[in-house]
């Protein structure tokens, strides 16, 4: 795949996530209008915890696994006798029903020890929404297999578009159905979404490859193999994933709405992330893992190096202009209807400090699917959990030292040590010559966007007393002024510490040739 089809690919796939994303945070918006930071949407959000957390590791775990078996899969048979993907199908369907229904049975005894102070008409209602939304593990690996099989076959627009799909049948349960159902509304708009978003990958998938007929094997030697590695790829998600588990552990004692606060910070903090990260990921996954031998090491270190320098520029400047500006963006987003001004406070001050998180999300996009197209599961497990173990002192005694905002400084912290791990990782093994011409590229990116940021602020500091008001347009003026300043200073900033290169590279017309940095 050329560097002009890769450029392609990512600003295709980046479009149309784009559009999904924003569909996806004017559910967030919708959401916040109808509930705010209440009582009762803390109590769906503890409820669905489980459901969401297996739904994540089982989707993510899944499509980590997929992505590498399908490519090696498909060019092994090289235009011979289709491959058969039954017992793999099968494996995965059987290992998330029974996820599923040991969801539904120990529901009670997993949720009573984040609601001991729940009464007891609440603590029912927690495991009613737990039970009801365990078939989100089941869906989300039928989603995984679908995204990751039209992945490798080089189409990237068609599964990104299933977001959308997704995204509008949930913003419109919730919008039809919140008066009469209350958060109930959200649960039918996850569960009917992913629903309807598996049908539509289906129709796709259908057209792509024909998989004969149906085979009920599960075991086979080759599926044994898989679900050793998968083993280790779904405890590896697992503990990524359940940071929100210690914040929901720890954000009540704080008051009401500090888990509802956090939801929506990390919302915006994952969405940058989530359109151009996983656009670039998405397109660079599959051909990881068709370089990922020995004698394709070259190649590997040269996407992986120019696809991470891509990253750090884009996502430097953003978490700046959210840090510079969370109280103007937090304000125009949310800020209607149930989402009061407290609210708004809230959730600015647990923003600001999980801002470097989202320039870490965008580090491990990258290398997570490098380590697993390597084969390095084992360096990713043992990062994960050191950084698990960091994640859940550092939130303890933050939140000790700091109040809530120390539950996001919390995760900003493991987060950005699980980056700087897995980066590590793959340097070592693949290029240990040029990670120190690398790894100060990445310095200068950030010293080129902090210093943008703090003139920013300066900036803002001297704008006239009708700039400062508290009302729409002036919050609008005040986002525009920061965001044009950090910008102009971060490229006239990072030419005079010598990035004119890297700035180029944002096209990405050279991905899959040298490394450039």
């Amino acid at each position: 795949m050329s560097g002009g089809s890769v450029s392609r690919a990512v600003f295709g796939v980046a479009g149309v996530l784009l559009l999904s994303r924003v569909l996806g945070f004017l559910r967030e918006v919708v959401i916040a209008h109808r509930f705010g930071t209440s009582a009762q949407y803390d109590l769906y959000l503890v409820a669905i915890m489980f459901s969401a957390l297996a739904y994540g590791i089982f989707n993510y775990a899944g499509y980590y696994l997929f992505v590498p078996y399908l490519t090696r899969k498909l060019q092994a048979a090289q235009g011979s006798t289709a491959p058969d993907f039954w017992p793999l199908v099968n494996s995965g369907a059987v290992a998330a029903i029974i996820m599923a229904a040991v969801l539904v049975l120990a529901a009670p005894l997993l949720l009573r020890f984040w609601t001991v102070d729940y009464l007891a008409a609440d603590y029912a209602q927690v495991v009613f929404y737990s039970r009801i939304t365990a078939v989100a593990v089941v869906l989300g690996v039928g989603e995984a297999f679908m995204r990751a099989f039209l992945n490798v076959k080089r189409i990237y627009s068609y599964p990104a578009f299933g977001y959308i799909v997704f995204n509008l049948f949930s913003i419109g349960s919730i919008f039809f159905f919140a008066d009469s159902l209350g958060v109930s509304a959200i649960a039918l708009g996850w569960i009917g979404g992913l629903l309807v978003q598996n049908i539509y990958l289906g129709l796709r998938l259908a057209g792509v490859h024909s998989f004969g007929g149906y085979r009920p094997q599960v075991f086979t030697d080759e599926t044994k193999f898989l679900v050793t590695t998968a083993g280790a790829l779904i405890v590896i998600e697992l503990i990524n994933r359940s940071y929100f588990l210690i914040d929901r552990y720890f954000a009540p004692q704080f008051g009401e709405g500090i888990v509802s606060a956090l939801n929506y910070s990390q919302v915006l903090v994952q969405l940058p992330d989530s359109i151009v990260g996983f656009a670039i990921g998405a397109v660079v996954f599959p051909i990881f893992s068709a370089h990922s031998g020995e004698g394709d090491r070259k190649k590997f270190w040269g996407l992986y190096s120019r696809s991470i320098t891509v990253a750090f520029l884009l996502a430097v400047p953003i978490a700046g202009a959210l840090f510079v500006s969370a109280p103007e963006v937090v304000y125009l987003l949310f800020q209607r209807g149930e989402f009061d001004p407290t609210s708004t406070a809230i959730t600015v001050t647990v923003l600001r400090p999980y801002l470097p998180a989202l320039i870490a999300l965008f580090l491990v996009s990258m290398s997570i699917r490098a380590c697993y197209s390597g084969g390095w599961v084992r360096a990713v497990f043992y990062a994960a959990v050191g950084v698990f173990a960091v994640k859940a002192i550092g939130t303890a005694v933050l939140s000790r030292w700091v109040g809530y905002a120390g539950i996001s400084a919390g995760t900003s912290l493991a987060e950005v040590g699980f980056a700087l791990v897995l980066v590590a990782t793959v340097v070592r093994r693949v290029r240990p010559e040029g990670g120190r011409a690398f790894v100060w590229t990445l310095v200068r990116i950030l010293i080129a966007g902090v210093a943008a940021s703090a003139l920013a602020i300066v900036v803002l500091q001297w704008l006239p007393e009708g700039m400062r008001d508290l009302s729409r347009l002036a919050a609008v003026g005040r986002i525009a002024i920061a965001g044009i300043t950090l910008l102009a200073g971060y490229a006239m900033i990072g030419f005079m510490l010598g990035l004119r290169d890297q700035f180029g590279s944002l096209w990405m017309r050279r991905t899959a040739q040298g490394s450039g940095v």
